[in-house]
């Protein structure tokens, strides 16, 4: 049996997190042999590089794009190589929250050039994609206004990521960004609505994963 990729894409309040433990959960409850990962910070050292990365640094100062690029493939480098590819190969599924499409779209939304997001991803991935990748698509206007409800509610200082209060013109960017991801791998990306309710949004989701899974022969019945 061989193992099957995953991946969840989305904007800052899309509703991943959501969604993720969700299909963890259907997939637990069907007893099929599944590791859950994130990037960045799917391994130890990828926790520093995750710290490192999205909290704000008490100094103020803030990484050059290429720093920024260059930490985000060692990220991926490391969780490839110690979690996702042992695991593939061992027939698992592997659900991972951010990946490949991510970088593609917050770095060269930040203004990273395509041809540098081409060589490091042959470099590092070295023509490993997702089998599927789910992307949950929302207004950035409607997703941020998640956002500041949630650090309402928890407080500035648990806000996910210092990508949170960046300029509502940086998130449309990569709202575009990523729908021309999907435009250009319709087999691979599955664009779902995630303004819809909750439940929805699970079935559709579930609508794409369930056949993907039967014909790599997992038992999802």
């Amino acid at each position: 049996m061989q193992g099957v990729l995953i991946t969840i894409e989305g904007i800052e309040g899309s509703g991943k997190s959501t969604q993720l433990l969700r299909l963890s959960e259907h997939l637990r409850h069907l007893e099929l042999p599944l590791v859950v990962s994130k990037e960045p910070g799917g391994t130890n050292l990828g926790r520093e590089l995750r710290r490192l990365l999205l909290e704000r640094h008490p100094s103020g100062e803030a990484w050059c794009a290429d720093a920024e690029l260059l930490l985000f493939y060692a990220d991926r480098a490391q969780h490839l190589e110690t979690v996702i590819r042992p695991a593939l190969a061992d027939g698992r599924i592997v659900l991972v929250d951010r990946f490949e499409d991510s970088t593609r779209a917050y770095q060269g939304a930040s203004g990273v050039g395509e041809s540098a997001l081409d060589r490091l991803s042959d470099l590092v991935l070295r023509g490993l994609r997702p089998h599927l990748t789910v992307l949950l698509d929302m207004d950035p206007e409607v997703s941020l206004q998640r956002v500041e409800v949630r650090n309402l509610a928890m407080g500035p200082e648990f806000a996910e990521t210092r990508f949170d209060d960046a300029e509502l013109a940086f998130h449309r960017r990569v709202r575009s960004r990523f729908l021309a991801i999907a435009q250009n791998h319709p087999n691979r990306v599955a664009l779902v609505p995630a303004r819809d309710p909750a439940d929805q949004v699970e079935a559709a989701i579930w609508a794409r994963v369930a056949p993907l899974l039967r014909s790599a022969g997992f038992r999802v019945d």
